[in-house]
């Protein structure tokens, strides 16, 4: 009778350790359903910082800058050939929300001859206006903002001649760079925007030719509230 007793014992213990478990539901769909709000309170927030989980998924708290704090990207290889090199790729804007946009910070700079200083470049990544109606097109596009060379086909008025990139827009969403480079003339890269515009999400590439290396900083990812 002992046995038969400590055999349901352990039985009806190991049932409740892999039931769901509900508060204020009777019908619980994950392990733990909590129907209302939840406190944690060594979590407590007065810095409005974002609420993460560590490796072994801890819950913590850690500040905005920590998730896109500087990251280096070095595009290189001893080739004249393409290559491409992941700069970002993530949610960028909500499709259903026409306002939604975002920007990528970036700090970069190559192996070229005159292209040495490093630039800030932004890429804003949002739709453009129907300039009869002011309407919204529909269709998101990036734009390129930097601090030398070109703002669109137009010089800006700090570059500082020899030594800035001489920046060309080939095709739509891309920026490309130009330079005297160690392959016997021109080298180049891109950054290359691609856009998905069902799922809000962009791709962000260096795309290099004709030099050796072309490093890359992502500062940061803005994005619009309504995500």
């Amino acid at each position: 009778m002992k046995t038969t007793t400590s055999f349901l014992v352990v039985l009806t213990f190991c049932n409740f350790m892999n039931a769901q478990v509900g508060i204020n539901t009777s019908n619980p769909t994950n392990t733990i359903d909590i129907n209302g709000s939840a406190r944690v309170r060594n979590l407590a927030n007065p810095d409005k910082k974002i609420v993460s989980a560590d490796a072994q998924g801890v819950l913590t708290l850690i500040s905005p800058e920590e998730i896109f704090s500087p990251k280096a990207i070095l595009n290189t290889s001893m080739s004249a050939t393409e290559q491409r090199s992941t700069i970002y790729e993530g949610q960028c804007f909500q499709p259903s929300d026409n306002a939604s946009s975002c920007t990528v910070s970036l700090n970069h700079y190559s192996s070229c001859a005159g292209f040495t200083n490093a630039v800030d470049t932004q890429i804003i990544v949002g739709q453009s206006i129907n300039t009869g109606n002011g309407q919204f097109l529909g269709t998101w596009t990036a734009r390129y903002i930097d601090d030398k060379g070109f703002f669109g086909t137009a010089p800006v008025a700090n570059q500082v001649p020899p030594d800035y990139p001489r920046i060309s827009y080939p095709s739509a969403n891309t920026s490309n760079y130009l330079g005297s480079g160690s392959f016997s003339g021109q080298c180049n890269t891109d950054i290359v925007t691609t856009i998905n515009q069902t799922t809000g999400s962009i791709k962000v590439e260096s795309v290099k030719r004709s030099m050796f290396a072309h490093l890359v900083y992502l500062i940061g990812v803005a994005r619009s509230k309504s995500l």
